[in-house]
């Protein structure tokens, strides 16, 4: 497949788009619905998705953690990799 820019991607898709039939345009409807209310930003290693809100939360979880001292050194991770 080759790879294309924006602009000449969506002049393409809009020549698809005036040019389909009904399947495809519900297709194309349904898809785009749930690309618009998605705020899936990534996905775990087991295919669950991790959201934006649950991002951000692990993100401050993190930060507290890290401000309370809940944290290991890089010192530590490697005394620990050496006993591996």
């Amino acid at each position: 497949m080759k790879v294309m820019g924006v602009q000449k991607l969506r002049e393409e898709l809009h020549t698809y788009i005036n040019n389909a039939d009904e399947t495809f345009l519900k297709m194309v409807y349904a898809m785009s619905k749930e690309y618009k209310k998605s705020d899936i930003v990534g996905f775990e290693v087991d295919g669950t998705p991790i959201t934006t809100e649950s991002l951000i939360e692990r993100a401050r979880s993190a930060s507290k953690r890290v401000k309370s001292g809940d944290c290991i050194t890089q010192e530590e991770i490697e005394k620990e990799i050496e006993n591996w």
